[in-house]
């Protein structure tokens, strides 16, 4: 399934370099590569194995989403990272692609609390 940690722009995004950067330093194995060919909304795309899951994510060029294509746990812990690298006073959201549900992830909560969040819909 796909799933998505996403905020409005409010003027800014996650930096292509940023997140780059974030991934190679928290997520060492992650293979990391940056947008080919003709596929223009993307644009830092990756791959991660972990325990016989596999998840491939990757941003959107204006650095306001990115789409994790994993089983939930992964996507959760994933998409409670990426809060990390969105300022505070921005609201990150967790969905899936069809915005069948969604909630705001807050500084502070665990994996668990990300993964109520489908649950909860």
């Amino acid at each position: 399934m796909t799933y998505l940690a996403v905020f409005e722009g409010q003027g800014h995004g996650v930096r292509r370099s940023d997140l780059i950067a974030a991934l190679e330093r928290d997520w060492p194995t992650a293979v990391v590569r940056e947008r080919q060919g003709s596929q223009e909304s993307r644009d830092v795309v990756w791959s991660y194995a972990e325990n016989g899951q596999e998840l491939e994510g990757y941003s959107h060029v204006d650095g306001t989403c990115i789409y994790l294509d994993s089983p939930l746990g992964l996507a959760a812990r994933f998409a409670l990272w990426f809060r990390g690298l969105v300022p505070a006073d921005v609201d990150l959201v967790f969905c899936d692609d069809g915005y069948n549900f969604g909630g705001s992830i807050d500084a502070g909560m665990s994996v668990d609390d990300v993964i109520a969040i489908a649950a909860d819909s």
